[in-house]
């Protein structure tokens, strides 16, 4: 399966003393393909979070796959620092993006799919709907938490690039999953933990809803003036 966001499978010294982390996804490739989107973001996350615990040690990471994967997948890892395994052999990667992209276009997906699944639109009401209609998943270090997590995380973001714009961006602050949502709050720039803010709202319930993200991210509403109010 997927494995752990927070942990890594393993871990070993290499030869030069340095610590080489290990992760690893026994799935064959065509079930790695049926959840591309999702797949591409556990193993970029999966990758980036072991290194960047010790960047000063300037740890490895290998991502052991039982079969190759699919391209995108490929990609995460290699964008993310990591290093391919199959058979014990290196499957080399060109054509890097920025870890950040990657999940910009990954997250994306994932709303529009979940948009299009449950007839939903990306305003702060159905933002609220799906609120109300996903099923409240374990709260443990297991894939379907994590998806419930990016489902509703993904559809924030959208919602929030519909009202205000913005994108995905790498932010190590964020916590377990390294991206924040770049837009503007309250007409400011700012960086929105919106991926936490699911994780809260999965623990702790409406008092998280996300939907106050996207009504304060709104443009204010054009005042009236006297002129109209009186004539129309």
């Amino acid at each position: 399966m997927y494995g752990s966001l927070k942990t890594a499978h393993g871990s070993f010294r290499a030869e030069d003393g340095e610590t080489c982390f290990v992760q690893t996804d026994e799935r064959p490739a065509s079930e790695i393909a049926q959840d591309l989107d999702y797949s591409t973001l556990f193993a970029l996350v999966r990758t980036l979070n072991p290194l960047r615990m010790k960047p000063e040690g300037r740890p490895r990471l290998h991502y052991v796959f039982a079969e190759v994967p699919p391209d995108p997948v490929q990609e995460a890892v290699a964008s993310a620092g990591g290093y391919l395994i199959h058979k014990s052999s290196l499957i080399p990667h060109d054509g890097l993006r920025a870890p950040e992209d990657i999940a910009d276009l990954a997250l994306s997906r994932i709303a529009q799919r979940v948009a299009a699944e449950r007839n939903l639109e990306f305003t702060g009401d159905h933002l609220l709907q799906l609120e109300t209609e996903l099923a409240r998943p374990p709260l443990t270090d297991d894939p379907a938490y994590w998806r419930a997590v990016f489902d509703l995380g993904a559809f924030a973001g959208e919602a929030l690039r519909k009202v205000a714009g913005g994108r995905w961006i790498r932010c190590d602050q964020a916590g377990v999953v390294p991206f924040a949502f770049a837009s503007r709050f309250r007409s400011e720039p700012a960086q929105l933990y919106v991926l936490a803010k699911a994780m809260k709202f999965f623990a702790n319930g409406p008092e998280d809803s996300l939907t106050g993200f996207v009504d304060l991210a709104a443009p204010p509403s054009p005042k009236t003036s006297l002129w109209s109010r009186i004539f129309g």
